[in-house]
């Protein structure tokens, strides 16, 4: 599931970063999701652990 999660995390990673000269200069990821219960809610906190590792807002 983590290796999942990481994968996931990075096509965000990758599609932030095709914005441009902008994108690379603010390092944000924005993501809408509807996980709501306990085991969807920890999966987002390791995308964010993971993003947060990698300076991402």
């Amino acid at each position: 599931m983590r290796k999942f999660l990481s994968s996931a995390a990075i096509a965000v990673v990758m599609t932030a970063g095709l914005g441009g000269a902008r994108a690379a200069d603010v390092k944000e990821v924005q993501m809408l999701h509807w996980w709501t219960s306990g085991g969807e809610a920890a999966a987002l906190n390791v995308l964010k652990e993971d993003l947060a590792k990698e300076g991402f807002a």
